[in-house]
């Protein structure tokens, strides 16, 4: 109950870290305690996606970046999907970390160094190509060349 107190957690999660908080536990009485808190419904693995997914989009993640980590946490797809969508404002975000990053950088050639740093940057950050084409042509005005 305490790990719940703080954050939501996976049924992943909270089995990996009761068996390492209680090694000589035997795994299907935690699964059991962890099943027994699902039916309470203390424990969702739809409500930690759901804050998951909103807490990465706040600090400017990507679809790629957010779904990929939410597989590593073994939620189901059909969860994923029900809180992560494809044609969310994923532009937006993309457009606002370049934007802090070229008020960082100043005007960036698309030849340079920054620009490609830029461009791994969001990728790296789960954005897709053409999420990270479109903010890019969207701050061409403010000194950022694309490489078109």
């Amino acid at each position: 109950m305490d790990f719940l107190a703080r954050r939501e957690h996976s049924f992943f999660e909270l089995k990996h870290k009761l068996k390492s908080k209680f090694p000589e536990a035997d795994s299907s009485i935690i699964e059991n305690v962890i099943n027994i808190l699902c039916s309470e419904n203390l424990q969702s693995d739809a409500r930690f996606t759901e804050s998951y997914v909103y807490w990465k989009k706040k600090r400017g993640f990507g679809y790629l970046n957010i779904r990929a980590n939410l597989n590593t946490k073994h939620i189901e797809d059909s969860i994923i999907d029900s809180y992560l969508f494809v044609d969310d404002d994923w532009h937006e975000i993309a457009n606002n970390l370049v934007g802090k990053r070229i008020s960082q950088l100043g005007a960036i050639n698309c030849d340079s160094r920054d620009y490609r740093r830029l461009v791994r940057f969001l990728q790296a950050r789960g954005f897709r190509d053409s999420e990270i084409c479109i903010a890019v042509r969207n701050r061409s005005g403010s000194g950022l060349l694309p490489s078109y």
